[in-house]
């Protein structure tokens, strides 16, 4: 069953690096449905939440690859969210 899930990512902030991220993505036909990114009080990492829909499978596979891109310092999944 497909549902609404975030993805939390604390990446060191260089160039590339949320290119990589969608191209991830993208190369899997995956959907994006909103991103944001800001500042962390650690200099020179920033925080990426990724808000995407579908089933386990996809949402293990996402998390997996996420987890071996270079400059990825930190993956959270959250499938509970308040929605605005």
């Amino acid at each position: 069953m497909e549902e609404k899930f975030i993805i939390d990512l604390w990446v060191n902030n260089r160039f590339g690096v949320l290119n990589r991220i969608t191209g991830l993505y993208s190369k899997r036909g995956y959907n994006i449905e909103t991103i944001h990114a800001g500042p962390t009080d650690v200099p020179g990492v920033t925080k990426i939440e990724i808000v995407s829909t579908g089933d386990d499978y996809m949402r293990t596979q996402v998390i997996s690859q996420l987890e071996k891109l270079y400059d990825i310092r930190k993956v959270d999944l959250r499938t509970e969210f308040k929605e605005d």
